[in-house]
């Protein structure tokens, strides 16, 4: 049924008005990335994303129709009633400082970057991201052994780029048998944010928040271990940055998260605020909000404006709130 949805959706809104449609009443609306990049990473073949040009156009697009609040703001509902966005980065990643925190702080958007602590200062490398080198190693050097060794343990080339985060042994026996050397590769790309460059960014007014310890599957894991990753992670954040609002995002997705735990967090003032990521949606949480994740294959504006068009579709099907 979401399938048929979708396709209906991408259908409908090449022919709704964007200033219409995006009037409606919906969700406060967040949508979210991982980087910007001017040149091809290696490290990231997993998702798409956008160069620096083409994200500016992006936040004129937002811009144009919604207004941009702070995490505060959000926090407290200071702009209900008004078409709001508030924008967010999850890993971590170096171009966050680089490129991206300069460009919001010309155009005045706030914004929320939720690191894994344990990869900020480079300290070790997100599983997807160790596939993501293995392709484009052996993309320029094919491995037969390498190869069968993947095949062995039921991956391949594309495969490999879905390795969960119990298959981490894998990808090193991988990387061994391609001489790659993953700690090489941190010390001198540093693809990660450093601690100074996380506090310099809550120096300058943004947003820092929790995004697990080492980025597992959360809902392959028992509630005790989803809640020892969330714990570690805002500890961390917490005592580097000293927030006023503890906020986490559930890497990948909060599919496999309970109810439970939600208001858990939020009682025990572990989190004050969470997000997921099932894009425009309410959520039976009050203190959880749903993310829109941006960084798609296709036309962006056509993919934001059927986003909107399957919200508006699902609340007619009653189906406009995530249950958890």
């Amino acid at each position: 049924m979401a399938k048929i949805l979708r396709v209906f959706s991408k259908q409908i809104a090449r022919f709704w008005p964007d200033q219409k449609l995006y009037a409606t009443k919906t969700p406060v609306f967040h949508p979210f990335y991982h980087v910007v990049s001017n040149k091809p990473l290696p490290h990231i073949l997993n998702y798409p994303y956008f160069n620096e040009k083409q994200f500016e156009q992006q936040l004129d697009y937002f811009l144009k129709y919604f207004e941009p609040v702070s995490l505060a703001d959000l926090y407290k509902n200071t702009h209900a009633g008004k078409k709001t966005f508030h924008l967010s980065f999850d890993d971590g990643l170096r171009e966050c400082a680089e490129i991206v925190a300069p460009l919001l702080l010309k155009k005045g958007i706030p914004a929320s970057f939720f690191v894994n602590s344990g990869f900020v200062d480079n300290k070790e490398l997100f599983h997807r991201y160790k596939a993501s080198l293995i392709v484009s190693e052996m993309a320029k050097h094919p491995d037969t052994q390498a190869e069968a060794f993947l095949h062995k343990n039921n991956l391949n080339c594309t495969t490999v780029l879905q390795a969960s985060f119990s298959q981490v042994d894998i990808l090193d026996r991988a990387a061994e048998l391609l001489e790659l050397d993953f700690q090489v590769f941190l010390q001198e790309q540093k693809p990660y944010l450093t601690t100074q460059q996380v506090k310099s960014l809550h120096q300058k007014g943004f947003t820092i928040g929790g995004h697990s310890h080492k980025h597992p599957e959360l809902w392959k894991l028992s509630e005790k271990k989803q809640l020892k990753q969330i714990s570690k992670s805002m500890d961390w954040v917490t005592k580097t940055v000293h927030p006023d609002i503890k906020a986490f995002a559930f890497p990948y997705t909060d599919d496999g998260i309970s109810s439970k735990l939600l208001r858990k967090l939020k009682a025990e003032r572990i989190c004050d605020i969470t997000f997921g990521t099932a894009g425009i949606k309410y959520d039976e949480v009050e203190s959880h909000f749903q993310r829109y994740p941006a960084e798609q294959d296709g036309h962006f504006k056509e993919n934001l404006k059927a986003e909107f068009v399957y919200f508006k579709l699902r609340k007619i099907l009653g189906k406009e709130t995530v249950k958890h």
